[in-house]
């Protein structure tokens, strides 16, 4: 077969970077995205509608593609603890589905929330200890998958600009610490001693785009580096000004892990011309903030866990 690809969930945030780097490749591809964050898709590629729970359509389609690269998800903790059971369909019972029915090559998006709470720095055979729904459904899904012809990456927490159609996320770390220190000229860390791997949204579109036609399958931790979140704020800080306020409360989520990027490194999988830097993303989300081109980062668009609150019980909009 002609090698395509079908990006599954591709108008989403990730998607959109994903989507420039496979159209600068020349590799062809259709999104397939129910639109579940989005409200709208202006991207001249070609687009079917569709829903990963819709088995029956599904059926239809994949036979025309070589490759899928599986984008569909709910994401993060608070998001998926809202509406279980339809975490569980997305996240967890739709990859299981897509296992048994589909043969050719697939690139799957975990997390490195599957580590959960750990001391020590962790690489791809480390025990999980998955704390939250969105960390247990990830982990289930590696499995139904590990069996088959994936590349699988469990990625950092990811920040900075995708591409200019699709919705910004400001509920992920550097997103929205920036935004919060441009608009505030202040930022508040609790705790700060916690560790995180971080990896901008356009690298994880960069090694997406050159690793889904390769043999290469298995685990990787897709990171560009860890900072602990009080040494992430300082540098928020001196690049936007904002004076650094350091709270007495406890921060609430244990999560703590650095996620080493070795075999990743190995797998020549982070090597680019292209910068992606910490002080890359921040300055994107200063300079959108700054010219009003976000005129309110609070808008409930731009976090997964108040959008979610805001669907009905069948996943649509109220």
């Amino acid at each position: 077969m002609e090698k395509k690809v079908l990006v599954v969930g591709g108008a989403g945030y990730i998607g959109g970077a994903v989507t420039d780097f496979l159209k600068e490749k020349n590799i062809s591809f259709t999104v397939y995205d129910s639109l579940f964050y989005e409200d709208r898709f202006f991207k001249q590629v070609d687009f079917i509608y569709g829903d990963v729970r819709d088995h029956e359509k599904l059926k239809e389609i994949l036979p025309n593609y070589s490759h899928v690269i599986w984008l569909a998800a709910i994401v993060g903790d608070p998001a998926c603890k809202i509406r279980p059971d339809l975490t569980i369909a997305i996240n967890q019972d739709a990859v299981e589905w897509l296992s048994k029915n589909y043969d050719g090559r697939i690139v799957f998006m975990s997390t490195c929330s599957v580590y959960g709470k750990n001391d020590s720095v962790v690489n791809e055979e480390s025990e999980l200890n998955p704390l939250s729904l969105y960390a247990e459904t990830k982990a289930k899904a590696e499995q139904f998958l590990k069996n088959k012809n994936s590349l699988i990456f469990r990625l950092g927490t990811v920040f900075g600009i995708s591409d200019t159609y699709s919705r910004p996320r400001m509920d992920l770390a550097v997103n929205y610490m920036t935004a919060n220190a441009v608009v505030k000229g202040k930022l508040s860390v609790f705790g700060g001693s916690q560790w995180r791997p971080f990896i901008h949204v356009r690298k994880v579109g960069e090694v997406i785009a050159n690793f889904v036609d390769t043999p290469i399958t298995g685990i990787f931790n897709l990171a560009s580096f860890n900072y602990q979140i009080k040494d992430l704020a300082e540098e928020i800080g001196a690049i936007t000004g904002a004076e650094i306020v350091y709270a007495d409360q406890k921060f609430q989520d244990e999560r703590n892990y650095n996620a080493t990027n070795e075999k990743a490194l190995k797998a020549n999988m982070l090597g680019s011309e292209k910068s992606f830097t910490i002080h890359d993303g921040v300055d994107e989300i200063y300079k959108m903030v700054k010219s009003k081109r976000i005129k309110y980062t609070e808008n409930d668009v731009y976090f997964n866990e108040r959008h979610v609150a805001n669907l009905n019980e069948n996943g649509e909009f109220k």
